[in-house]
């Protein structure tokens, strides 16, 4: 037990700099999710003896379930976890200490961020530019006069252009573009709204259009290259995600159009592993 603590304390001053290059951090929005306040001993299966466990530490925080790959990534107790038994097992472990506490289902409004809080597991801030409202327990994230919205952000805009977008008064199957583009869908704009995009190298609409005009619109669907997992530089080349670099502990793949989680190349557990090994008893 001393052993692990000592490890712990180590651990965290060994992967403040590792911790920064974490690649788990970035999330969607979530629409729902399970949190509670922890307060209980993290144990995980042993794997030199099956059927017994290891005590590792004892864990006192809010967690969602979400959230926890990230919290995996900046916790000493959860990283001294991962580089024993693997990221899996210690998920499935912090799975079951939210599980046991007096946790909360809980459902989160558009440009939302959980944010698990001491006496209110099912917290949340806002991005994109948006406001909690109402300011005690808000229930939604709102864009406050004089900001505005456009393409899902809330700020001061002088107009809202996006390239050859229209609004189509006659909305139909009949959208005009310039040679080589393509009519597709806005983001954060009316149904009826629309823009010129060349499919062929838009990163966000690569190969086709990710948002469509309409239900059953004809033509690939495209793909937004920048939410690759684990991406740090991609293109968009003849309609087709192109990756030259990802972030550390991923590799790009044999096609070259997505990266690839490899725990033996991951930095935070090759730190984490490290110190294991070097710490004395």
């Amino acid at each position: 037990m001393r052993y692990f603590a000592a490890s712990a304390f180590f651990l965290a001053s060994l992967l403040s700099s590792a911790v920064a290059f974490n690649h788990l951090i970035e999330r969607a929005d979530a629409t729902a999710d399970v949190c509670g306040e922890v307060d209980d001993l993290l144990k995980v299966p042993n794997v030199f003896l099956p059927g017994k466990s290891i005590t590792i530490g004892k864990i006192t925080a809010c967690l969602c379930i979400s959230t926890l790959p990230h919290f995996m990534s900046t916790n000493a107790l959860a990283i001294s976890a991962s580089a024993l038994v693997g990221k899996p097992k210690t998920n499935a472990a912090l799975t079951e200490l939210i599980r046991g506490c007096p946790w909360q289902s809980c459902r989160y409004p558009p440009h939302s961020v959980p944010e698990c809080q001491h006496g209110n597991p099912c917290g949340f801030t806002c991005k994109d530019g948006y406001t909690p409202y109402p300011s005690y327990r808000p229930t939604m994230c709102v864009c406050n006069k004089p900001f505005t919205e456009c393409n899902g952000k809330c700020g001061m805009f002088h107009g809202c252009p996006s390239g050859y977008v229209k609004r189509d008064l006659h909305y139909g199957t009949d959208k005009q573009c310039p040679r080589g583009l393509s009519a597709c869908g806005v983001l954060g704009r009316g149904a009826r709204s629309w823009e010129c995009i060349n499919t062929q190298t838009e990163l966000e609409s690569c190969g086709g259009c990710t948002i469509p005009l309409y239900n059953g619109q004809v033509g690939p669907e495209g793909r937004d290259c920048t939410v690759i997992e684990g991406v740090s530089d991609v293109s968009c080349v003849k309609g087709r995600c192109l990756v030259h670099r990802c972030m550390p502990g991923y590799e790009v793949n044999t096609d070259g159009d997505s990266c690839v989680y490899v725990e033996d190349k991951d930095p935070v557990l090759l730190a984490a592993q490290y110190g294991l090994e070097h710490v004395p008893l």
